[in-house]
């Protein structure tokens, strides 16, 4: 390790007891995407199971299979008053899907899927049990050399500082950087979207939460595949990053001096969300002066009273 970034990490680890170390020299650029398969979440999956995975979320009209997991924590769609789904409406958006996959297979190169979610040895850090939740993702390059990412919408029940005014868009969100060169790729696999139109999705209905989201897949277009995926991941409320510019308001469990600290010892101070449904995870990290990141990370979890 670094000799300032041991210093400045053993500082801050009598601020804090869940500091946060990543060392670029073995881990390479330190970014959302090398962050998540760090942590173990992110494992390569078939890209007809991300497909199939998309349209059992809207059969199910929940984020997990309740029935396979015993959770019976939102009415099933029978028991539901306002049911707008049946299979004439499922036969519709699985040709929808099909396109997608069709012009996506043949008009792109090196093919990605990958499934997101915690490792189930995770979970016994957690106080209560939580259905096993997962989102799967696609990405694929252009054949101009710039990358699509489809990924769709993520209910959050766990981060109550989310910006929910600002609901997840359904327009492909666009790099300015990234070429014109696929546009017309871009606006056939928009048409295909906009005809899979959003779906409410429900959550922790029972309890007095009733608690609903619009499910739908989305895109985002980037010169990266990282890029992408970060656009994507954004864009479908998975993934909050924000640049922290106000100090904690009080002295608990050194949250000032922690604040403090981040912002006079690191640079390049960023906050990063990621929401799994139930479960959260926060990582607020700044750089070293030799390019090491250090912070902290911290959970959250969301509590069932039925």
């Amino acid at each position: 390790m670094q000799a300032e970034t041991e210093k400045l990490l053993g500082t801050l680890e009598i601020l804090c007891s869940n500091a946060f170390i990543w060392e670029t020299i073995y881990q390479g650029e330190f970014n959302l995407w090398n962050l998540m398969i760090s942590q173990r979440f992110v494992n390569l999956t078939d890209i007809e199971l991300a497909f199939e995975h998309w349209q059992n979320i809207e059969e199910w009209g929940t984020p997990t299979n309740q029935q396979v997991f015993d959770y019976e924590y939102a009415p099933t769609r029978s028991e539901r008053k306002n049911n707008n789904w049946n299979q004439t409406i499922a036969a519709e958006r699985q040709e929808y899907y099909q396109k997608i996959q069709h012009l996506i297979t043949n008009n792109c190169q090196n093919l990605q899927a990958y499934s997101l979610s915690i490792p189930k040895s995770n979970h016994q850090n957690f106080e209560w049990e939580h259905p096993d939740f997962s989102v799967s993702i696609l990405v694929a390059e252009t054949n101009n050399n710039n990358w699509l990412c489809l990924a769709p919408t993520v209910p959050d029940q766990v981060s109550y500082n989310r910006r929910k005014t600002n609901p997840p868009t359904t327009k492909i969100v666009r790099e300015k950087s990234a070429s014109l060169a696929d546009e017309s790729l871009i606006t056939e696999v928009q048409s295909f979207l906009d005809h899979l139109t959003p779906i409410t999705i429900y959550g922790y209905y029972h309890g007095g939460y009733n608690y609903t989201y619009e499910h739908h897949l989305l895109g985002a277009y980037a010169k990266t595949k990282i890029s992408a995926i970060e656009l994507a991941l954004q864009a479908a409320a998975m993934v909050v990053i924000e640049k922290p510019t106000v100090e904690y308001a009080s002295d608990a469990d050194n949250s000032r001096k922690l604040s403090q600290f981040m912002n006079q010892c690191l640079s390049d101070r960023t906050l990063y969300n990621i929401s799994f449904w139930d479960l959260g995870y926060t990582y607020e990290v700044g750089q070293t002066p030799p390019g090491d990141w250090i912070g902290v990370r911290s959970t959250s979890e969301f509590e069932y009273n039925p």
